[in-house]
Formats: structure tokens, C-alpha cells, sequence
């Protein structure tokens, strides 16, 4: 079963970036094709999905041993992913998900609102955490290396190609919006923010009452003016 989960997972994964790459590369090309497109790359896809399952022997012969807390967080890898998908695609809306706003970006019934809450608040492209995580999910319950490499490789991709092709076109459709939006939110990793709050607020008043001991134990001065006195001793003369 896991077997087959993972050839799957390798054969349909391509399809993915494809789709992805050709829309953002050449998004004016495709608009003039609009529904036609998904049909012209489930097309090109084919052939791939052949050869990938002629070679299903070799494909699923490595794997390794992961040991069931990795299975564990596999499972709740997939289910996070699955869970993350769900959430982007309902604010986004399902047409914004698979790509159709970017075939018709100019009719006015499918003209996007720039999304910033939820997930796209942490990063831009949370769509993609979605599904790096679904494969790394399979990749640990499965065992299968070669679903590890496509994972490794799926992030690459994500990262460094379909991000900034996707950024370019978000940019020609929203403006100086999405370039402040760029610059208030990361790409694909979140920002730490290493902050505590708690000792900052109490640091004042360590201050202070280290500031009011040492001033307990400090001398004390005082404005009183000094005085002087003088005691004047009667001189004994010895009688001659």
C-alpha cells in the first residue's frame, strides 16, 4: 500500500511545477488559450507519468527504515499540509487556486482581492508549505528515498523558481500593493522574532531596586551646617 502511495506521489508530482512554471513564465501565452491550458500541460504530463511508472521497480527499490515516531510525523505532516491547502484555498477561492484568475485576470467576476490574513500573513506563499509538507509527510511514512529527493527537489524548485516567477505576476497585477506586501512579509520561511517581553517590562524595577538598596546602604548626607566649638580651659598659675 505504502508502495503505491509513493509511485503516486512521484508520478503525479511533476505535473505540479510544470503547470506552475509554464503559467507564471509565460502567463500572456497561456491567457490567449484560457481553459485550454490545463488540457495542453495535462498533455505534456503524460509521457512523463509513463515513464516514471515504466520504471516503478527501480523507483520504489530504495528505502529506508524510518521507525515509527517518523511515521507519526509523517502522518501529521500530510495532515497539516492537507489542513494548510484547505484554509489558503478558502480564502483564496478555488478559481484563485488552481490558476484560473491568472488565465482571467481582466474579467471583472473574477477580479482577486490581494489576500494578507491567515497563513499569508506569516509568508507569501503558504500554498507551497502546503504541499512541500504533504510530500515530506509521504516520504516518512513510506520510507521510499526517491520521494525524498523529489521533496528535497520540490523545495528548490519552490523556492528559487516558482516563487519569483509567481511574485512578478502578482506585482503586474496588484502594483505597489503586493511591493509593500513584499516587504512587510517573507517569501517561504516565517520570521523568528526573538523578543522577551518579560524581562524588558520588569528590568525597570530590578533597576530600581538595586538603585534604592544602594541608596539605603550609600552615606547619608545632610545640609546641616557644621559648627565649631570652642572650649576655653581656665589656666592654673602655681603660686611662687
Amino acid at each position: 500500500m505504502f508502495n503505491n502511495l509513493a509511485l503516486m506521489m512521484v508520478m503525479m508530482w511533476p505535473f505540479i511545477p510544470m503547470f506552475l512554471i509554464e503559467l507564471h513564465f509565460a502567463v500572456d501565452f497561456w491567457r490567449r488559450f484560457g481553459l485550454w491550458t490545463y488540457l495542453f500541460i495535462f498533455i505534456e504530463w503524460l509521457p512523463i507519468a509513463f515513464v516514471l511508472y515504466s520504471f516503478r521497480e527501480p523507483i520504489l527499490y530504495h528505502e529506508v527504515a524510518l521507525g515509527v515516531p517518523l511515521f507519526v510525523l509523517g502522518i501529521t505532516a500530510v495532515s497539516a499540509g492537507i489542513a494548510l491547502h484547505a484554509w489558503t484555498a478558502k480564502l483564496l477561492g478555488i478559481k484563485a487556486t488552481i490558476g484560473f484568475t491568472e488565465l482571467k485576470p481582466d474579467n471583472e467576476a473574477e477580479k482577486q482581492a490581494l489576500i494578507t490574513s491567515g497563513p499569508f500573513s506569516v509568508v507569501r506563499h503558504p500554498s507551497y508549505w502546503a504541499h512541500t509538507s504533504i510530500i515530506t509527510g509521504i516520504f516518512l511514512i513510506t520510507g521510499i528515498i526517491a520521494v525524498g529527493i523529489v521533496a528535497v527537489i520540490d523545495l528548490g524548485i519552490t523556492y528559487f523558481i516558482t516563487t519569483e516567477l509567481e511574485d512578478k505576476e502578482l506585482i503586474a497585477r496588484f502594483g505597489d500593493q503586493y511591493r509593500e506586501y513584499q516587504r512587510q512579509v517573507p517569501k517561504f520561511f516565517p520570521k523568528l522574532k526573538l523578543t522577551n517581553e518579560k524581562n524588558t517590562a520588569t528590568m525597570p524595577q530590578a533597576v530600581c531596586s538595586a538603585g534604592c538598596a544602594f541608596s539605603i546602604m550609600a552615606p547619608i548626607k545632610t545640609n546641616i551646617p557644621q559648627t565649631t566649638v570652642t572650649i576655653e580651659t581656665p589656666v592654673l598659675h602655681p603660686e611662687l
